[in-house]
């Protein structure tokens, strides 16, 4: 068992509302698969510092949201879980 992210993982879902025109926003997946091209193919050691897996439970998974009406878009922190 680990800690890791129940949105990334499939076993949560957010419903994240636009503050903008309050239309419900989609998950874009996890910012750090925008760093470059490569990037959500990318070891996640070259992104997090090696500590981050030792303070995981206290770290969140940073998700980008997008609004498809307005182009709004947001990050949100989803707190990890171990599983």
């Amino acid at each position: 068992m680990e800690y890791g992210c129940p949105l990334c993982n499939g076993i949560a879902g957010v419903n994240e509302r636009c503050s903008s025109c309050g239309q419900l926003m989609r998950d874009a997946g996890m910012v750090e698969d925008y760093y470059g091209p490569y990037s959500p193919y990318d070891n996640m050691d070259r992104y997090e510092p090696p500590l981050f897996w030792e303070l995981a439970d206290r770290m969140p998974c940073v998700h980008l949201f997008s609004c498809s009406k307005c182009g709004y878009d947001k990050r949100v922190g989803i707190q990890r879980a171990f599983f």
